[in-house]
């Protein structure tokens, strides 16, 4: 079909918008498309002739979950040229050969519409895709495939798997025999379609059973050929292959456009728990003053990093990077403002920090803790609450208002400078946290930081060890050291490495503690004395000793 280059738009990832359009400019100039991050500005001008080149990326469009399904819901007839690619400079590639080639939608539009009969609803209680259809296709090219044959979806071991879509089990494998798959589950639907749930730990289902649609059929792991945790689901369409519906053998087709987007009226039925976890995580706090750059994330990598603490700086990007990197990653959140000399009340403090926490739920993070150290006068004590007891209200309220927009986010009690009082910047955080018992007790978990001078001072519970403290007054609740470290500025950093590797192991063997959040990945000021690499890129000894870990 011929399509008149006046009514071509092309779609962009909002993140990182300005690189994207680079990748597009000389294209967009030699057929004379516009661009545009705005899936609604892209249907605006709707009519028949109009093709939308949508560029699908991860986390591309988070607000819109499933970005094909919402412009198909949006507007049916609406052609779709669909490009699937792994970042700006993939995109410039395939660009360029378009206008070598003379073909400004190459061979065929990808109308991507899905059968209104049929839809899948999300398979796992975690709200991230790891790896999308169709990627990576240097990796797939050994199994003759043009790229990755399904959609990936974060699930830690054991967390659950759902049906996609009311069918009937046709196959449950054990496994055996090196199945690429590992354990997994086949269920047949209606109209020829089949959907298959990969790598699990257990099937729960047996051949034949009928089930619904969200029914619970296994547990997630990673068996087979997997380096990582997670659920890989593809889906088949009887006969697609020989009809030529798809360039896939084994009528494997595209899942994405019949995934249905996750929006608050579809709830998670098993949240992501730190109590799933069996063990401490090696946590590290993520950069001070800005999103992560890439010299971090080699960070993360190096270190074998297990949980991620984020700022109010990160965005969304950070948590798709994130699981990239390790698709089993647990995510915390700080929440945090402003507090120097100023009254903060719950509804400003709420104000400054929902946009981005909003961004980060609808990221599938969970674990927020709401401010820091406030028994720390630049942190609000002294002019917003004179005591815990005081805190203590503010923090509900905050809490309050927050769960109206986080309805499954899971808040925690904040981190308190530890030490005694000193006057005019310090109050007792043992005193503080005796005047706030009620309030910590309503609160989903509690934080608390750690530090240290020495290695004698790291396993001390004046130090190191002061989780204890909490642990002793609160047995019951979950404990998060969201921050900890050694803050001595002439320590090297392979003392520091050591120190590091030995309290992580320490704490691998204790009860409760469901991670430790090191200082700091890196920051654009201030804590020169406890990044873990410079602002020029280089890494500190400290990563590589992390992860060169036995456990």
């Amino acid at each position: 079909m011929l399509r008149n280059s006046n009514y071509h738009i092309l779609l962009l990832p909002r993140q990182n918008y300005w690189a994207w359009v680079d990748a597009v400019r000389e294209y967009v100039a030699h057929f004379g498309a516009s661009v545009t991050p705005s899936p609604e500005n892209a249907l605006q001008f709707h009519n028949p002739e109009q093709v939308i080149s949508v560029i699908v990326a991860v986390g591309g469009y988070p607000q819109y979950g499933n970005v094909i399904h919402w412009l198909k819901g949006q507007s049916p007839d609406v052609v779709l040229d669909v490009l699937r690619v792994d970042g700006p400079d993939h995109l410039q590639g395939i660009m360029a050969e378009r206008i070598a080639s003379g073909l400004q939608f190459g061979e065929t539009l990808t109308e991507q519409q899905p059968n209104s009969a049929f839809c899948l609803l999300w398979p796992t209680d975690y709200r991230t895709v790891t790896q999308g259809f169709g990627e990576n296709p240097g990796l797939y090219r050994r199994w003759n495939l043009p790229g990755h044959e399904g959609v990936d979806f974060r699930a830690p071991t054991n967390s659950n798997v759902y049906a996609c879509a009311d069918g009937e089990v046709y196959l449950v494998h054990d496994g055996s025999e090196n199945h690429p798959y590992g354990i997994h589950v086949r269920i047949l639907h209606q109209g020829g379609y089949r959907t298959v749930y990969a790598h699990l730990n257990q099937a729960l289902v047996h051949t034949g059973q009928v089930v619904d649609a969200g029914e619970l059929i296994g547990l997630a792991d990673s068996t087979g050929n997997s380096v990582g945790h997670h659920l890989h689901l593809t889906l088949k369409k009887d006969g697609a292959t020989a009809a030529g519906l798809t360039p896939y053998p084994y009528d494997i087709i595209d899942p994405t456009p019949f995934l249905l987007p996750v929006t608050s009226s579809y709830p998670l039925e098993t949240l992501p728990d730190m109590w799933d976890y069996p063990n401490c995580l090696v946590g590290l706090m993520g950069r001070m003053g800005g999103p992560m750059e890439g010299p971090d994330w080699e960070v993360v990598r190096t270190a074998r990093i297990e949980a991620l603490a984020l700022t109010t700086s990160a965005v969304p990007a950070d948590v798709e990077q994130a699981y990239v990197i390790e698709p089993s990653m647990f995510i915390m959140m700080y929440l945090t403002s402003d507090f120097q000399s100023r009254v903060l009340r719950p509804a400003d403090f709420v104000h400054s920090v929902a946009h981005g926490a909003k961004c980060m739920y609808e990221c599938g993070v969970r674990y927020f803790e709401i401010h820091n150290e406030p028994n720390l006068m630049p942190e609000g004590y002294g002019v917003n609450w004179q005591d815990g007891h005081e805190f203590g209200e503010w923090f509900l309220q905050v809490v309050g208002m927050l769960q109206a927009e986080l309805p499954d986010a899971r808040f925690g009690w904040p981190g308190l400078s530890p030490g005694p009082t000193v006057e005019g910047m310090r109050l007792d955080h043992r005193i503080f946290m005796d005047s706030a018992q009620d309030a910590i007790r309503q609160a989903d978990w509690i934080g608390c930081h750690c530090h240290w001078q020495d290695e004698a001072g790291m396993l001390s519970e004046s130090g190191g060890l002061g989780y204890k403290t909490y642990r002793k007054m609160w047995p019951d609740k979950l404990l998060l050291i969201t921050e900890c470290g050694n803050t001595v500025r002439d320590v090297d950093g392979e003392t520091k490495g050591n120190q590091y590797l030995k309290y992580y192991s320490h704490l691998r063997t204790q009860s409760g503690v469901g991670a430790a959040f090191a200082a700091v990945a890196s920051a654009s000021a201030n804590y020169p004395h406890e990044v873990w690499r410079s602002e020029d890129g280089r890494l500190l000894p400290i990563a590589s000793i992390v992860g060169a870990r036995s456990f």
